[in-house]
């Protein structure tokens, strides 16, 4: 496990790794999301955006860790319902958590 650190995630690997390091989508306060943070890394396309419009493919995320001071960050491209539904999910989850902190 590195320690503070920032990854950069490819977009192939992405719904993957989102996946494993959230199997249920469920962020808590050792690992949360924020979904279209844009920068030089991405856009600040939404999910929504990207699951309506055709000409939209990825959405950028940032994922944050505070206790051992990692983030990393990418563009996920879902394609399926099922990828859809989990990111908002994560998202929805994410909120909840960085409401509480």
């Amino acid at each position: 496990m590195s320690y503070y650190t920032t990854n950069k995630i490819e977009t192939a690997e992405a719904m993957k790794t989102l996946r494993e390091i959230f199997p249920d989508a469920q962020a808590d306060e050792n690992n949360f999301v924020l979904f279209s943070t844009s920068g030089v890394h991405g856009s600040y396309c939404t999910i929504e955006t990207c699951e309506t419009e055709n000409d939209v493919e990825t959405v950028t995320f940032l994922i944050i860790k505070p206790r051992i001071v990692q983030t990393s960050y990418g563009n996920c491209r879902p394609e399926t319902t099922e990828d859809f539904s989990f990111l908002k999910k994560l998202r929805k989850t994410s909120r909840q958590v960085i409401r509480n902190l």
